[in-house]
C-alpha cells in the first residue's frame, strides 16, 4: 500500500464502506469545481444605439429634416403596437418617451436637452470605441456639410448598431465608400478604435466619404446620456446542485468521523510506529529491501532472503518517486500545455482581425475583461447559463486534479527527505495521535515552508484560470431603454491571461524538476510510499520494540547491536 500520499490502488485495500465514502467525497467534488463559481453571477448590460450623420444646420431653426434619410431598423421598433404605423407615417404616434425625445431630435426641435451632451470627435471616438456601451446610448455626428436649402433634407445617413456583436466599434469606419462595377456599396475596412481614437486626440481629422455630399468631416457629437444597468443574479440549478453535492460531502464527512475508530496509517511516522508495534512477519530478513526490490522481486516471492548492504552513489529526491507518478503528472502537464498553447493562438488569430496582438495591445485589453471579440461562439449560437458555466470552469477542475498529482510529488519527496533523516541522527516520529515524545503531523501533511507556497502556487494558477477563460453574460437593450430578448451567454477568454497560465505552470515544472535534484541527507534506503518497504526496515534487532515505543529512533547500527533495521 501507499502510505501518505493519495492512492487509487489503496481503495482496493480498505473497507467497502470507506472506500464508498472516499469516492462519494470525491465524486461531489466534479460538480463544485465546474458550477460553485457560477451559483452566483453578475451579468453586464449593452445598448443597441442608432448613429446619425447629420448636416451643421441641422439642429438650426428652420432646417428642414424630412424622414427620407431614417434607417428602416428605425421604422421599425419605434412602430406603434396598437396601429401599427411606422414613423413618418400620417398620424404616427407613441406613448415612449425615449422614441419621442429621438423623434425630437431627428427633427432638430430638441438641441438643447439636458438627455443629450456635446461632445468633440476626439471625446466621441474616445467614448464609443467601448465594446460594450453602456451609460450611453444614441448619437448624433455633426458634419461640416452644410444643406442646400431649407428644403433639403439634413440627415445624411443613419445606421443602428447591435452592442453585442464582433467589432460593434468598426461602425466609426463604416461610412466609407467605393465603386464597383459602377455600383456604390458601403465596405467596412479594418478599424483599430483604440488608434482611430489616438489619431483623433492627435489632431487628424475625422473625414468620411458619402456618394451624395462627397468627402466631409465630422466637427462634433451629441451623445445620449442614460443610466448604467447591472445586475447580480443566480441560477437556481446551479444552487440546488451545489447544495446536493455540499451535502453529500457533510454526511460522509461526519459518518468518517463516528464510525473510523480503528487507528490509520497517514502519515511515514503512523507506519513506523505501527510496525515498530506489530512488526510483520513477511518482511523480517530484508531490512535493506528498497522500493524497487519490493516492487520487483519481494511482491513476486523471488529472491526474499538477506541481502548485502552496498554503497551507492549520492540519492535524489526523485528517487523517492515512482515513475508511474513522475510520467503521470509530466504527461499531464504536457498535454494540458500543449493544449492551452494551441487555444492561446486561436484567440491570438481571433483577436487579430480587430486587434494587435502585441504584448502591449494584449495588457490593455486586461485581465478576464469581457469584450465583444473575446468571446467563444459555438455554432454560432449563444449557450445557456449552465452550458456557459460548464465551459468557463472546465480548467478549473482539470487543474485541481493536476495540482493533486504535483502535489503528491512533493509530498513524496519530502517523505523521503523525512525518512533519509533517520539515518543521519536520532530523530521523533512524526504521528497522526502523538504520544511521549512522537511529534504531530503537519496540518497540510508536509512542512509549511513547502505547503504555504504550494498553496499561493495554486491560488495563482486558479486565480488566473479563472481570468483566462470565464463567463461572460450580456443583456441587451433597444435604442430605447427597452430590454429585449438577446442575452448572450458564453465564455470569455484573455490571451494575455493564458499567457501567465502558461508561465507559471512551466515554472512550476522547473522548481519540481529542481527539488528532485536535491541530494538526501543520508544514504539509506529508498522506500517512497511502500508500505512493504517501510515494514522490512522497521524489525529491530537486540532491543525490545516496546523499549523504544514513543521516543527517538534511528535507522543503522548504533552502539554495537542495530536498534532499528
Amino acid at each position: 500500500m501507499d502510505i501518505g500520499v493519495p492512492s487509487v490502488r489503496n481503495l482496493f485495500r480498505i473497507k467497502l464502506e470507506r472506500m464508498i465514502l472516499w469516492i462519494a467525497i470525491g465524486i461531489t467534488s466534479i460538480p463544485l469545481h465546474l458550477l460553485y463559481n457560477s451559483a452566483v453571477y453578475t451579468s453586464l448590460a449593452a445598448n443597441n444605439f442608432l448613429v446619425t450623420l447629420v448636416a451643421n444646420n441641422h439642429f438650426e431653426p428652420g432646417a428642414y429634416s424630412n424622414t427620407a434619410g431614417v434607417d428602416h431598423s428605425f421604422r421599425e421598433i419605434s412602430r406603434n403596437a396598437t396601429t401599427g404605423k411606422e414613423y413618418g407615417d400620417i398620424g404616427y404616434q407613441t406613448d415612449s418617451y425615449e422614441i419621442q425625445l429621438l423623434t425630437s431630435m431627428l427633427e432638430g426641435h430638441n438641441a438643447s436637452t439636458p438627455s443629450y451632451e456635446d461632445l468633440t470627435p476626439s471625446q466621441c471616438t474616445n467614448l464609443y470605441k467601448a465594446d460594450f456601451m453602456s451609460n450611453h446610448r444614441n448619437l448624433f455626428l455633426i458634419s461640416n456639410y452644410t444643406s442646400a436649402d431649407t428644403h433639403n433634407n439634413t440627415i445624411l445617413d443613419m445606421t443602428i448598431v447591435m452592442g453585442d456583436e464582433m467589432s460593434s466599434n468598426s461602425w466609426i469606419c463604416y461610412w466609407q465608400r467605393t465603386s464597383i462595377d459602377g455600383n456604390d456599396r458601403h465596405t467596412t475596412p479594418q478599424c483599430n478604435p483604440n488608434e482611430f481614437s489616438s489619431n483623433m486626440a492627435g489632431g487628424l481629422p475625422w473625414q468620411m466619404n458619402l456618394t451624395s455630399v462627397g468627402v466631409i468631416e465630422i466637427t462634433g457629437c451629441k451623445s445620449e446620456i442614460t443610466n448604467e444597468k447591472c445586475k447580480v443574479q443566480f441560477s437556481l440549478g446551479i444552487m440546488i446542485a451545489v447544495i446536493c453535492c455540499n451535502f453529500v460531502k457533510v454526511c460522509s464527512m461526519i459518518m468518517t468521523i463516528v464510525r473510523a475508530r480503528e487507528p490509520t496509517l497517514v502519515t511515514l511516522g503512523d507506519a513506523v510506529d505501527s510496525f515498530l508495534r506489530t512488526p510483520d512477519p513477511s518482511t523480517v530478513g530484508i531490512c535493506f529491501a528498497d522500493r524497487r526490490f519490493i516492487e520487483r522481486e519481494w511482491r513476486r516471492g523471488w529472491k526474499t532472503g538477506p541481502r548485502q548492504w552496498k554503497q551507492n552513489a549520492v540519492q535524489r529526491w526523485w528517487t523517492s518517486v515512482s515513475k508511474t507518478r513522475w510520467i503521470t503528472c509530466n504527461f499531464c502537464f504536457a498535454i494540458i500545455m500543449i493544449a492551452a498553447a494551441v487555444l492561446l493562438r486561436l484567440g491570438i488569430r481571433n483577436d487579430g482581425q480587430v486587434w494587435n496582438t502585441d504584448l502591449k495591445s494584449m495588457w490593455s485589453r486586461g485581465f478576464g475583461k469581457v469584450n465583444s471579440v473575446s468571446l467563444i461562439a459555438i455554432n454560432s449560437r449563444n449557450l445557456n447559463i449552465t452550458q456557459a458555466s460548464l465551459l468557463a470552469n472546465l480548467p478549473q477542475t482539470i487543474l485541481s486534479f493536476l495540482y493533486l498529482t504535483y502535489n503528491s510529488l512533493f509530498t513524496c519527496m519530502l517523505s523521503g527527505h523525512e525518512w533519509s533523516l533517520f539515518g543521519h541522527h536520532h530523530r521523533t516520529l512524526r504521528v497522526t495521535s502523538p504520544r511521549l515524545s512522537q511529534r504531530s503531523t503537519y496540518w497540510l501533511q508536509i512542512p509549511y515552508t513547502y505547503a504555504i507556497p504550494l498553496m499561493i502556487l495554486s491560488g495563482l494558477l486558479h486565480w488566473l484560470t479563472s481570468l483566462s477563460l470565464f463567463l461572460a453574460r450580456v443583456e441587451i437593450s433597444d435604442p430605447f431603454g427597452r430590454e429585449i430578448s438577446a442575452t448572450k451567454s458564453t465564455a470569455g477568454y484573455s490571451c494575455i491571461a493564458i499567457i501567465f497560465v502558461l508561465t507559471l505552470g512551466i515554472l512550476a515544472l522547473l522548481i519540481a524538476a529542481g527539488m528532485g535534484y536535491r541530494p538526501f541527507s543520508a544514504e539509506i534506503t529508498t522506500v517512497g510510499s511502500c508500505s512493504a518497504a517501510i515494514s522490512a526496515a522497521c524489525h529491530t534487532w537486540g532491543a525490545d520494540s516496546e523499549s523504544i515505543i514513543g521516543r527517538k529512533v534511528r535507522w543503522g547500527m548504533w552502539e554495537s547491536y542495530r536498534i532499528w533495521g
